[in-house]
């Protein structure tokens, strides 16, 4: 592929790049440092108005659903400039559950449920992990059993991100208990609001929140399972891969860069400027180079999508290689700043936002957020070069 933008992709970055001038100030990019609110703080819901109000919520959503029939390249660049200006990022209900739908569910459950996500009233906490079941989903004990029209579904998930916000969870549960265990699962939208369900917050190291997430005799209509029964486990694998073609943009690992690179450029450590430090230059070259690097593996994921694949490989390579690239810039920063990267953001004399040592508490989450990147290096090993699955 030719990893330089067309005319178009260019005038649509152009574009991007216009909204962002207009809709993202100081203050919203203040408030996504703010405890607890996970981007969803006032002024981050005033900016996605603006972008339903643009019509760039389902930005790479066919048009017959209310999109703008964007590629996935043209989408990728939307994701980049959005994290590279610091503004909230779009939810995964849009780009992960919703292309799912589009791709599985019925046409009675396309009428339903994507008109209300596109209006922004629908919003999607992912359930997938368990206590005893990560990154391999095939151990999910959560179950549901048909008891007429309805679902009943008990169980317990782990690391339920955005659940005491969310209006809806997207379930994996077992309801083939007698299956084998990749073929047991389906995937079920549950109400947050219904009867026997329980949200217990669980605070992580960056400050961040998360969720323990209780299912007791939780009753769902029939139709909330999504496409056919016992094929969960794939549907959950392609949203998977839809979230993972975010999570390998290099947006918020440029603008730490770019923060990064100023700083240096004007910061002077024992009368000796930080930018003529050799080991400083070297490391901010190498830094350079993988974000480059980190860019044209995105951009492969996004085009092999736009060609009709479903790229499993190509989505782990970037997701991998991006996630541990913010722990290097991550690490990097804290080295050259010394003891004032400690600085937390609310310290009056913290460099860079006090952004460095936030961004390395944070790291180590985006190595298993979207599945671990041990798993997704076996992904790469027997989907992307043929190897021996043991």
């Amino acid at each position: 592929m030719d990893y330089e933008l067309s005319p178009a992709e260019a005038a649509w970055r152009d574009e991007v790049r216009g909204f962002i001038r207009r809709n993202v100030d100081p203050g919203l990019a203040s408030e996504t440092r703010l405890k607890g609110n996970e981007g969803r703080g006032p002024l981050a819901l005033r900016f996605h108005r603006a972008l339903r109000d643009a019509g760039w919520w389902g930005i790479a959503w066919p048009k017959e659903y209310g999109g703008l029939g964007k590629s996935a390249v043209e989408q990728w660049i939307f994701i980049d400039e959005i994290e590279s200006a610091g503004a909230p990022m779009l939810p995964l209900t849009v780009t992960s559950v919703a292309p799912t739908i589009m791709r599985v569910g019925d046409e009675q459950q396309k009428r339903e449920w994507l008109p209300r996500i596109n209006e922004g009233g629908i919003d999607f906490a992912l359930g997938y992990s368990e206590p005893e079941a990560g990154t391999d989903m095939a151990s999910i004990r959560t179950h549901a059993v048909l008891d007429g029209d309805e679902w009943v579904v008990n169980g317990q998930k782990m690391w339920n991100t955005m659940a005491h916000s969310a209006t809806h969870n997207w379930l994996a549960v077992r309801t083939e208990p007698d299956a084998p265990r990749h073929k047991g699962l389906s995937m079920m939208i549950v109400p947050m609001d219904a009867p026997g369900v329980t949200v217990q917050p669980i605070w992580v190291w960056p400050g961040l929140r998360t969720n323990a997430l209780f299912l007791d005799n939780v009753r769902v209509p029939r139709s909330n399972l999504i496409g056919d029964r016992g094929a969960g486990f794939y549907y959950a694998a392609m949203a998977l891969n839809f979230e993972r073609l975010a999570i390998g943009s290099v947006g918020m690992g440029r603008r730490m860069f770019r923060n990064l690179v100023r700083l240096v450029r004007e910061r002077v450590v024992d009368g000796r400027p930080l930018k003529d430090e050799p080991w400083v230059r070297e490391r901010i070259a190498r830094l350079a180079a993988d974000l480059e690097a980190g860019r044209m593996l995105g951009l492969e994921t996004a085009w092999a999508i736009d060609q009709g694949r479903m790229p499993a490989a190509e989505s782990s390579m970037a997701k991998v290689f991006v996630s541990e690239l913010v722990q290097r810039i991550a690490d990097a920063g804290c080295e050259i700043l010394g003891l004032d990267g400690q600085l937390h953001p609310e310290e009056p004399t913290a460099l860079v936002e006090g952004r460095m040592q936030w961004l390395y508490r944070l790291a180590p989450m985006l190595a298993f957020g979207g599945g671990t990147n041990e798993v997704q290096r076996d992904i790469i090993g027997f989907l992307g070069y043929g190897l021996p699955r043991k």
